[in-house]
C-alpha cells in the first residue's frame, strides 16, 4: 500500500478522482510531445536540484520518474502527475511532507497543476496541510502494520477515498 497524490488541473464540475481516472485511461499520444518533453526536463531538473537523491528514468517516452531510495516516487505524464511512498515506519513523516512540497511547487510552477489528496478527499496545500498530510501517513503506517502483524489480506476497494473513510472511521 501507498500514499498517493496526484496533481492535475481541477475540473469544475468533476469530481477530481474521476479526473484522474479518467486522465490514466486515455491512451498515451501516438508520439511524444516535445513541449511535453521539454516541461519534463525543466520539472525533472529542478527537482534533482532540490533533491540530489532522486534516480530518474524514463520507463515510456510519455512520462518521467523520480525516485530516491526511500520510496518516494515522482511521475509526471502529459496532462497530470503523481507523487507516492510506502507507509514504511522507517520514514520520517515530516521529511515526506517537506519533499512533497518541494515536488508540488515545481510541478506546480511549471504547469499550473494543483495537489490532490484522495485521502483527504481535497486539493491541499503542502505547507499549510503538511500536519494532516502527516497525520494520515502515521493512520496509514498504523493500518499496515495492524495488516501485517495480523496477517489480514490488504482491504480490496474501487477508489481509494472510501478506504481512506473506513479507516478513519468515516463508512462502511
Amino acid at each position: 500500500m501507498s500514499y498517493d497524490l496526484y496533481m492535475l488541473e481541477p475540473v469544475p464540475g468533476e469530481e477530481p478522482m474521476d479526473t484522474v481516472e479518467r486522465l490514466e485511461e486515455r491512451p498515451p499520444p501516438a508520439s511524444p510531445d516535445r513541449a511535453v518533453a521539454g516541461r519534463h526536463r525543466r520539472i525533472a531538473d529542478a527537482l534533482l536540484a532540490l533533491q540530489p537523491a532522486y534516480v530518474e528514468s524514463q520507463e515510456e517516452p510519455h512520462s518521467t520518474e523520480l525516485r530516491d531510495a526511500e520510496g518516494i516516487d515522482v511521475t509526471l505524464s502529459a496532462d497530470h502527475a503523481w507523487i507516492n511512498f510506502p507507509y514504511w515506519e522507517s520514514l520520517d513523516a515530516a521529511r515526506l511532507a517537506q519533499a512533497i512540497e518541494r515536488a508540488a511547487t515545481v510541478i506546480g510552477a511549471q504547469t499550473g497543476w494543483e495537489l490532490y489528496d484522495p485521502q483527504l478527499e481535497r486539493f491541499i496545500d503542502p505547507a499549510q496541510d503538511a500536519a494532516e498530510l502527516r497525520e494520515m501517513f502515521e493512520v496509514g503506517v498504523g493500518h499496515v502494520q495492524r495488516i501485517t502483524a495480523e496477517g489480514e489480506p490488504a482491504p480490496a476497494v474501487g477508489r481509494r477515498p472510501s478506504l481512506w473513510k473506513r479507516l478513519r472511521g468515516g463508512g462502511p
